[in-house]
């Protein structure tokens, strides 16, 4: 805030207050949407909401990006915690802030370690069909309360499962109660619309205010048709959980632990999706501290779990909000509604939050990216398939870990094994250009030029040096000159360095010298440290292809 606030444009405060009003109208159906998500009273997602656009708007560096209760952290956090509580009811909301206490802790941890860069590690592929998974696995969950169908614990065969769930829905319709079924749907369609036709318009709010007065005046309640019931006024207290045991606290660090993940991934991808299309910069490690005092704000408030929503972020930006002074005004709205007008919602009909949430999730989905993925990159699309397929079978808090599991093989994998060529001349220049890539250029006889198409350490200097002497052993048996070209490995370790020394060794056994182009100050200094430098005749920063064959050859002639 002290970076924005002394900038502020006073032109723009019309702008931000009528964004803060128009996703407050949207922030208030969707708290009460995902408290019921969470499994939690629906008080809670609005003091959620609450305590987590209050510490954005003071540590937060994206302009339109609204934190909040998310359905993906909601249902992972009631299916996470849930398995903690084992069906305890009595201990589950304590552990919930527990758990939200322990994900704006780790933020925090991550942010004094400047640790934000390490999101960047968990490919687009697996968030896309994580995203996918997540918006299925929360549709499942969603269908008792839109039919009017008891829920079960029970997924038969499948368990508690994305397809647990469709099974058990699918062999009770006729338990569906025919009003409820029909009013959700009502508000399906009406939601809908509104997405269609009135994309700026608090469509959610609308049919909530719909809804309740269709119950007022109506029997529909006596009919089956479930209302949240009452709602508790006034503005979050200071909430400390009772400390749960060891083995609890235990079982409850990977649950943090992945929502804190998830929690900062939509975040950040809300934050630069939102800086780069009005183009001004943010802070990835300043984001990790505003999700950590966010968490720490909504658990101490008596929330749940907060997260960077695209989706209130998208509608904040598309009515013109300009500045974290939006986050003031929806601050604002929230305190007038808990102190004033919560009894309005004690009416809300159960299968309408079903409605909203379902509605919600739907841009989860993002079908046109995975049939991109299909088209473009099989291995993509199968990596994209596993997280979803992952989320549906063994649930949300195993999916996001196969997700970052798989981000991370494909990362090792790639930086193991990089792409490499052989260089050749173009003709008439002092330019090197790959082979494979343009085969019009041309070798020189006594000369081998190779480059990394990644930096050099020590995870795939064996691989490196296995594909330099394979491309070498096919070339004419003249070769004197090996050049290792280093544009594209700007740093390397000393692993890789202890690699080089080797290969140099290895060369210089059969007769052929081994010199280096392009290397960075910080890699000649390596080299020089080592000793390595001495022994392939000097290196020079940033000397080129044909600076380095030029010196080689005259060498050779001075000889």
């Amino acid at each position: 805030m002290l970076e924005w606030l002394p900038q502020y444009n006073t032109s723009w405060l019309r702008l931000d207050v009528v964004a803060g009003i128009t996703v407050a109208a949207s922030v208030i159906p969707e708290g009460l949407a995902y408290a019921s998500l969470a499994n939690m009273p629906p008080e809670t997602g609005l003091y959620a909401g609450l305590m987590a656009v209050i510490a954005y708007l003071f540590l937060g560096t994206s302009r339109q990006v609204i934190v909040g209760p998310t359905s993906a952290l909601a249902i992972l956090l009631a299916s996470g915690v849930g398995t903690v509580a084992s069906g305890n009811t009595a201990s589950y909301g304590s552990l919930v802030i527990v758990t939200t206490i322990l994900v704006g802790v780790f933020a925090v941890i991550a942010w004094a370690f400047r640790v934000g860069f390490l999101v960047h590690f968990i490919s687009g592929s697996v968030l896309t069909g994580f995203s996918a998974g997540a918006a299925l696995y929360i549709m499942s969950t969603q269908i008792s309360k839109l039919f009017g169908i008891e829920s079960s614990t029970s997924g038969g065969f499948f368990g508690e499962t994305f397809f647990g769930r469709i099974w058990f829905a699918g062999t009770h319709l006729a338990e569906t109660n025919p009003e409820t079924l029909a009013v959700g749907v009502a508000g399906i369609v009406l939601l809908l619309l509104g997405e269609r036709y009135a994309p700026r318009a608090p469509t959610a709010l609308v049919v909530v205010v719909l809804s309740i007065v269709l119950m007022s005046v109506t029997n529909l309640q006596a009919r089956g048709v479930d209302v949240v019931g009452s709602i508790p006024s006034g503005l979050p207290s200071l909430t400390v959980p009772s400390i749960p045991s060891i083995a609890t606290l235990g079982a409850l660090v990977p649950v943090a632990a992945s929502l804190f993940l998830l929690s900062y991934v939509e975040g950040i991808g809300a934050v630069e999706t939102f800086a780069r299309r009005h183009d001004y910069r943010t802070d990835a490690n300043q984001e990790l501290l505003a999700d950590g005092v966010a968490n720490l704000a909504a658990g101490f408030g008596g929330g749940f779990v907060v997260g960077g929503s695209m989706s209130r972020s998208a509608l904040n930006d598309a009515v013109g909000g300009k500045t974290q002074l939006t986050n003031a005004v929806v601050a604002l709205v929230l305190v007038v509604v808990l102190l004033l007008l919560t009894g309005v919602f004690a009416n809300l009909p159960e299968t309408i939050l079903a409605a909203i949430v379902i509605v919600a999730v739907t841009s989860l989905f993002d079908a046109s990216t995975l049939r991109q993925l299909y088209h473009v990159s099989k291995s993509e699309f199968a990596i994209a398939m596993s997280a979803l397929l992952g989320v549906l079978t063994v649930g949300m808090l195993w999916g996001v870990f196969i997700g970052v599991v798989l981000s991370l093989l494909v990362t090792i994998s790639r930086v193991s094994s990089p792409t490499t060529h052989e260089l050749g001349q173009i003709a008439g220049t002092d330019h090197f250009v790959a082979l494979d890539l343009y085969p019009a250029a041309t070798t020189i006889t006594d000369v081998f030029v190779y480059r990394v198409e990644a930096e050099l350490f020590y995870a795939n200097a064996d691989t490196v040096r296995t594909d330099l002497l394979e491309r070498l052993a096919k070339r004419d048996s003249d070769v004197e000159l090996v050049v290792f070209d280093l544009t594209s490995s700007s740093t390397v370790d000393f692993g890789a360095a202890q690699m080089l020394e080797e290969l140099q060794q290895k060369l210089g056994s059969r007769g052929i010298d081994l010199r280096f182009a392009e290397a960075e100050p910080e890699v000649v200094q390596l080299f020089e440290t080592m000793g390595f430098a001495a022994n392939i005749d000097g290196v020079k920063p940033e000397e080129s292809v044909d600076d380095v064959i030029d010196r080689w050859s005259a060498e050779q002639s001075s000889e």
